[in-house]
């Protein structure tokens, strides 16, 4: 698992396999975050990364991209995979990793086109929660 850190950021190509979500887990406690914050961001990429390992019919060879910024008590984590993405309007009647992403998320994200899929997402405990599309 190649890992690039510098600062407050976390750059990592992940297999997809489901061990890749205990990487990310891990990578994101090593960074200087408030409980709350840490809690809500290891939650929610454990459940895009699950999502992308699940959903995105990847091959071994391929590499799901995980990238987070922590700023300023502000974390914002990409993830993207060669998957064809999914229609962000369909939280209600998909998963509940989902729903989760639109309840605890301050803002997020669905990036989809011919190279593959993009979820982002903030945690900012100073915004209120919303889809931003």
């Amino acid at each position: 698992m190649p890992v690039i850190t510098h600062g407050e950021q976390v750059l990592l190509a992940l297999e997809p396999r489901p061990e890749s979500a205990g990487l990310v887990r891990r990578a994101l406690g090593a960074r200087a975050m408030s409980e709350d914050v840490a809690h809500t961001a290891a939650l929610l990429a454990t459940e895009v990364v699950g999502n992308a390992v699940r959903h995105a019919g990847m091959d071994s060879a391929e590499r799901i991209v995980f990238f987070a910024t922590v700023s300023d008590g502000v974390v914002r984590i990409q993830v993207a995979d060669a998957g064809p993405g999914f229609d962000p309007e369909s939280v209600q009647t998909e998963g509940y990793g989902l729903r989760l992403l639109d309840s605890l998320a301050s803002r997020w994200g669905v990036d989809s086109g011919d190279r593959g899929c993009r979820v982002w997402f903030e945690v900012d405990p100073r915004r209120p929660l919303a889809y931003a599309g």
